[in-house]
């Protein structure tokens, strides 16, 4: 996808057990405010898209709403609603001004979106609009880069799918080669409006990812609340029948 910033279908990936991912069933990226009417229509006859999640704050999608798509049902999910302290925009970052403190903050949310309530249930909710879709339908979530909420989100489902941990961040990383063109044009403007090496160096931390900062998740997970599974059903409220239900939808032998 050219107007589609971080779009990649998970089809084809594998689980432990042998299985794979349908393809054209579950789709990750960016948020959708620039895409073409073209790949609208490549979505809708080709992926036949049924429900797309944006996980973005309220100010992001007044900002920048996703173009209406028609025939799919749009469900807005702030994973940030009622996190305070921390924010994800670019603007947050630059006032950061360095990549040592721009690290420290990208671990700080990663532990805060694994612990906080509304994140917490904002997941859930994710995860119970992928459980809601046809099975000949296909379900996308994106936030604004499709990196660090649409990144954990993807680890969820990745996880209740049975895909093993070193494919989940296979498929993490793949973001740092998914949105080179969008980072430097980022880094450009940011350069051209008078940014230091140190706001500069801050932003090139924010716009990728890290596997350290998925690993904050998996520690937090692990520390917090004693694991994966019991994360899944204990804090998000994703029974084992729900998670079966899941692998029945997406998986094919």
């Amino acid at each position: 996808m050219e107007t589609i910033t971080n779009f990649r279908d998970l089809g084809g990936l594998t689980t432990r057990d042998g299985k794979r991912i349908s393809d054209k069933k579950l789709l990750r990226s960016g948020e959708l405010s620039r895409v073409s009417i073209e790949e609208q229509q490549v979505l809708l006859n080709e992926f036949h898209l049924e429900k797309i999640v944006d996980l973005r704050s309220l100010d992001e999608v007044t900002e920048r709403p996703d173009k209406v798509f028609e025939k799919t049902d749009y469900v807005h999910i702030d994973i940030f609603k009622d996190i305070t302290d921390e924010g994800a925009g670019l603007d947050d970052f630059i006032k950061i001004g360095s990549a040592e403190r721009s690290r420290e903050y990208m671990h700080t949310i990663y532990q805060t979106m694994t612990v906080n309530p509304s994140a917490q249930a904002g997941f859930t909710q994710m995860i119970e609009t992928a459980l809601s879709i046809p099975k000949q339908n296909s379900f996308l979530f994106h936030c604004f880069a499709g990196k660090d909420r649409t990144g954990i989100s993807a680890a969820l489902l990745l996880e209740i799918l049975n895909v093993p941990k070193e494919t989940i961040y296979q498929d993490y990383l793949a973001t740092n080669k998914f949105r080179v063109k969008e980072n430097q044009e980022v880094i450009q403007l940011a350069i051209d409006n008078g940014a230091n090496q140190g706001v500069v160096e801050a932003l090139e931390v924010a716009l990728n990812v890290e596997a350290p900062f998925l690993d904050t998740f998996y520690q937090t997970v692990d520390k917090e609340f004693g694991g994966i599974e019991l994360y899944l059903k204990d804090s998000l409220r994703i029974s084992p029948s729900m998670q079966e239900d899941l692998r029945r939808l997406i998986l094919v032998d």
